[in-house]
């Protein structure tokens, strides 16, 4: 453990990384962007001066005003071209309805945030249990299971990065018009994510067959993905090798929070066991019923319990 000093300079030199690094991001992608945003901006420009002149009985302010009217109908997800809803921008546009909303969201998302953490705890009871075979198999001492450990992770993460990303990818280009593999992965980069930018959305076309199906199928698609990579971040972090928080936190704030958890869990202030959380990913203690819990040597784990049996 690293002592106060230490991990208050961590989390220093940390924090100004991670301001360099937003820094950095906002230049590189003004310096990308900016050219075609230009472009584009002249483009419209063009496009607007041709049409005044071209209907020079349409006065420029009953212009302007017809462009904010499209332009917040859009926003508020009516494509005005043919009066069509596009679903992925759709808002509550009244106040009564902004209510219901926050009311709805209120009780919705932490239903779905507990329905989803149960489905990952469940599958990371799963994954244990392949990576037990795994390493029952292929991991002779200490060392060995490190690596096996990081071969099973990669294996997960290939198999998601196949099926999440890459299929559906080749999927969306042949069913979105105008749609290159890039704006496919980066659609589902970004939803999976849930960055959710908003600037593409898959099945807002009006000529979009079988719409209804195509979204409900959709919707599935981004559930399960969600769940999968709520599942992936959840095995990385209890991963030992790949803790790296160990290096801002000290000793004494580490032996302070577990007091606190622990205080906590005893009083029923937490909703789902910490054994859970706090077991390092790739082991099972059936006994103790902590599927979590690390042992690097099973040899170990046996003489253990029969000891414990002897006492008894």
């Amino acid at each position: 453990m690293l002592n106060r000093y230490t991990t208050k300079l961590n989390l220093f030199l940390f924090t100004l990384l991670f301001i360099l690094y937003l820094s950095l991001g906002a230049y590189v992608f003004s310096f990308v962007e900016q050219p075609t945003e230009q472009m584009i901006i002249n483009e419209m420009a063009k496009i607007r001066k041709d049409f005044l002149g071209k209907y020079t009985c349409v006065q420029e302010d009953d212009f302007e005003s017809f462009i904010v009217t499209l332009l917040d109908a859009n926003k508020h997800g009516v494509d005005a071209r043919t009066n069509f809803t596009t679903y992925g921008h759709v808002s509550p546009l009244s106040d009564t309805g902004r209510i219901i909303c926050i009311i709805y969201a209120i009780i919705g998302v932490p239903m779905t945030l507990l329905l989803l953490t149960i489905i990952v705890r469940k599958l990371l009871i799963l994954l244990n249990n392949t990576y037990i075979w795994f390493r029952v198999r292929f991991s002779s001492d200490t060392r060995s299971e490190s690596k096996i450990r990081f071969v099973h992770l990669s294996i997960i993460l290939i198999f998601s990065l196949i099926f999440l990303f890459i299929i559906p990818s080749i999927v969306f280009t042949h069913l979105e018009e105008n749609w290159s593999f890039i704006d496919a992965f980066y659609f589902c980069f970004i939803s999976l994510t849930t960055i959710g930018l908003g600037d593409i959305v898959a099945g807002d076309s009006p000529t979009q067959r079988n719409r209804l199906f195509y979204k409900i199928c959709l919707t599935v698609y981004l559930l399960v993905g969600v769940t999968i990579m709520m599942l992936i971040v959840a095995m990385i972090s209890l991963i030992p090798e790949l803790r790296f928080i160990q290096f801002f936190l000290s000793e004494q704030e580490v032996e302070n929070e577990q007091e606190r958890l622990s205080t906590s869990e005893k009083s029923g202030l937490l909703w789902l066991p910490h054994s859970v959380s706090t077991h390092s990913y790739g082991s099972r203690n059936v006994a103790a019923g902590q599927p979590y819990r690390r042992q690097t040597n099973e040899t170990e784990d046996t003489a253990t319990m029969t000891t414990e049996k002897s006492k008894s």
